[in-house]
């Protein structure tokens, strides 16, 4: 199995049709696998152009719970990253050790798909081609092997067809604010995380602020 994983992410991370073109165009997806930024830009969205629905909600707590499982997960089934145990790795961005397993970008992307997928049923081909490109886009960044992504994307599917179903059987059971239950079971999740030795808070906005700088660092060089 490893080394299937490990013939299958150095057939993507060194496909002979790397370019700096394709370079930018993998890079920049990739980043919408990243549920903090996700949020902010769906957030933006509601607000500012008065999208209705419950879309936002749903995206918000499938998004969270499936980023709160992965780095559970990660927690106890730790994996390095490529680049630890592979010579010759493509990197794009940041050059990360440790925490591949599973991937938390392409369980955000998967889990929105779904989301999406429930309220624009049209386009779910689309959506879900996505969601498989941005996975692609780990492996091709040098981030994470395929397994990490398969995994990721199960989590995805799996975190939000239960969100989803559980939110849409609640008034048939007389539950009571299903969105605040199930968000609240989330950050009960994401608050024990420190005390599992997982990540923390404080791991989250050391994360945010090196990526900050980065931007600032690619303003300032142009």
């Amino acid at each position: 199995m490893e080394n299937t994983d490990a013939l299958l992410f150095c057939f993507i991370n060194h496909t002979h049709l790397r370019s700096k073109g394709l370079d930018w165009f993998m890079f920049s997806l990739t980043q919408f696998g990243q549920g903090w930024l996700v949020l902010i830009l769906l957030t933006g969205v509601y607000f500012g152009n008065n999208f209705e629905g419950s879309w936002y909600a749903e995206s918000f707590v499938t998004v969270l719970a499936a980023g709160v499982i992965c780095q559970i997960i990660k927690k106890y089934l730790p994996r390095s990253r490529p680049v630890s145990v592979l010579p010759h790795v493509n990197v794009l961005g940041k050059r990360l050790a440790s925490g591949s397993f599973p991937s938390g970008h392409t369980a955000t992307a998967f889990s929105l798909a779904i989301v999406f997928s429930s309220h624009w049923e049209i386009m779910t081909p689309v959506l879900l081609f996505t969601a498989s490109l941005i996975g692609v886009t780990r492996i091709y960044v040098g981030a994470h092997f395929p397994l990490d992504v398969c995994c990721g994307a199960i989590i995805g599917l799996t975190t939000s067809s239960l969100v989803l179903t559980f939110l849409h059987i609640a008034p048939a059971y007389n539950i009571q604010y299903p969105f605040t239950l199930v968000f609240g079971t989330i950050l009960l999740l994401a608050l024990s995380l420190p005390f599992l030795g997982g990540y923390t808070f404080a791991k989250m906005a050391q994360r945010l602020r090196e990526k900050i700088v980065r931007v600032q660092v690619v303003l300032q060089g142009r």
